[in-house]
C-alpha cells in the first residue's frame, strides 16, 4: 500500500467501478491521487524489490528444507505469504541458466575452426587420401572402377597443385579433403555424392517422382549438405555446433518436460482423487526449482575447486546427485502422504518412466538443434 492521498471520488480510475474502501474490489487498484513525485516512484520501486526479496527468501527456506510443504500450502489455499510457483520457476530457472551458461568454459567457437586450418594441413589430407586410393587400386578391378579411381587421384593432384600456387584456395578445397571415402571393388570410389544443395535438388528433379526422396529424407539430406558446407565437412565442428545449439535449447526442453513429469505423477497417484492435475503441476514446479538450486550449488562448488586449482573429488558431485534423489523421495513422501514402502515403489517407478520420457524428449530437441543450425 502506498502513502499517497486517497481520492475523494469513489469511482475507480482503472475500471470505473464504485470503490468501497481504499482498494477497488473489482480490479484491486488503489484509489489514490494519480499524481506522484519522483521520490514516491523510487520508494515504491524499493518497496516492490524488498517485498519480492522477502517473499523469495522465505519461500526458498521452505522449498529447500521442507520438501513438499509449499505444494501443500498452495493446495490448502495459503498462498499470500509465499512467492507464486510460476514466478518462482521463472526467477529460479532464469538465474540458474544465466549462471550455467556463464560458468561454461570459454572454448573456441565452431566458426573459429576455419581460422586454424592451414594450407599444409589440407594438402596433407589430400595426399593421405590419394595414397589410400593407390593402396586400394587392384589389377582385378573392372576397367570402369580403375578409371574412376585414377581420375580421382588426378583430381587430388590437381587440388594439391592449386593450393601450392594459391594458399587462399584451401578453404574451398577443404570440403573435398574432409570428404569420407568408401572403396567398392565393383564401382570404384564413392565420396560425398553432392557438394551443394543445388546439385542435390537438380539430381532429385531428374528422377521420376516415385524414386525421389520423401519429405523427411530430403530435409535430412539438404541439412547434411548445408552443415558440411558451413563447417567445411569438419565432423567435430558439426557435432560441437549441434551440441552448443542443444545446450541453448535446454531451458525450452526442461519447460516442455515439466507438464509431462506432472502427468506421470497423476498416473502414479491416480487413485488419490483429492489431487487434480494442476496440483501435480505445482508440485513439479517446486521440485524443478529445488533441483535447479541444488545443481547450481554443485556448479559453484566445482568453480570453487577450479579457483584453488584443485581437482574436484568425484564424491562431491556424487553427494549433490544423491541430494537430488533424496529430495525427490522426501517431496513425494511429504506431499502425497503415503507410507514409506509405497513411496519408494512409486519413486523407483517414477525414475524408470521419466528416464524414457527424458531420453525421447532430449533426442527430439537434439534433432531440432541439428536441423536449425
Amino acid at each position: 500500500m502506498s502513502h499517497l492521498k486517497e481520492r475523494k471520488e469513489k469511482d475507480c480510475l482503472n475500471c470505473g467501478a464504485i470503490v468501497e474502501g481504499r482498494f477497488c474490489q473489482v480490479c484491486g487498484q488503489e484509489n489514490i491521487e494519480p499524481k506522484e513525485s519522483f521520490w514516491h516512484l523510487v520508494t515504491h520501486f524499493m518497496y516492490d524489490v524488498t517485498h519480492f526479496d522477502g517473499k523469495f527468501f522465505s519461500t526458498l527456506k521452505y522449498l529447500l528444507f521442507k520438501p513438499g510443504y509449499l505444494s501443500h500450502e498452495y493446495l490448502r489455499g495459503r498462498r499470500a505469504s509465499y512467492l507464486h510457483p510460476i514466478r518462482m520457476y521463472v526467477f529460479t530457472s532464469a538465474f540458474f541458466f544465466l549462471c550455467f551458461f556463464s560458468l561454461q568454459k570459454n572454448e573456441d567457437t565452431v566458426e573459429d575452426v576455419k581460422a586454424h586450418v592451414t594450407a599444409a594441413s589440407v594438402i596433407k589430407k589430400l595426399e593421405d587420401k590419394k595414397e589410400l586410393l593407390k593402396e586400394n587400386l587392384e589389377d582385378s578391378m573392372p576397367d570402369l572402377a580403375r578409371n574412376l579411381i585414377n581420375k580421382q587421384i588426378a583430381q587430388y593432384d590437381s587440388n594439391i597443385a592449386l593450393i601450392k600456387r594459391d594458399s587462399t584456395t584451401k578453404d574451398s578445397i577443404r570440403l573435398y579433403a574432409n570428404s569420407a571415402i568408401k572403396i567398392n571393388a565393383s564401382s570404384g570410389i564413392n565420396e560425398v555424392k553432392y557438394k551443394t544443395i543445388g546439385e542435390y535438388d537438380s539430381a532429385q528433379n531428374k528422377l521420376p517422382v516415385s524414386k525421389r526422396d520423401n519429405f523427411l529424407k530430403r530435409k535430412l539430406a539438404r541439412q547434411n549438405i548445408h552443415l558440411r558446407q558451413k563447417y567445411h565437412a569438419d565432423n567435430k565442428a558439426i557435432i560441437k555446433a549441434i551440441f552448443e545449439k542443444f545446450l541453448h535449447m535446454l531451458p525450452q526442453t526442461l519447460f516442455v518436460s515439466l507438464p509431462l513429469f506432472a502427468f506421470i505423477l497423476q498416473l502414479l497417484y491416480i487413485r488419490r482423487k483429492q489431487f487434480y492435475y494442476v496440483n501435480h503441476v505445482v508440485h513439479t514446479i517446486h521440485l524443478y526449482c529445488a533441483t535447479f538450486i541444488i545443481i547450481l550449488f554443485s556448479l559453484l562448488t566445482g568453480l570453487l575447486f577450479d579457483q584453488i586449482h584443485v581437482e574436484e573429488p568425484g564424491w562431491v558431485s556424487g553427494i549433490f546427485v544423491l541430494l537430488i534423489f533424496f529430495y525427490l523421495y522426501k517431496t513425494l513422501r511429504n506431499f502425497y502422504d503415503q507410507s514409506r514402502g509405497k513411496t519408494i515403489a512409486k519413486f523407483l517407478l517414477l525414475l524408470f518412466i521419466s528416464l524414457f520420457v527424458m531420453i525421447f524428449l532430449f533426442s527430439l530437441f537434439f534433432f531440432f538443434s541439428a536441423m536449425s543450425i
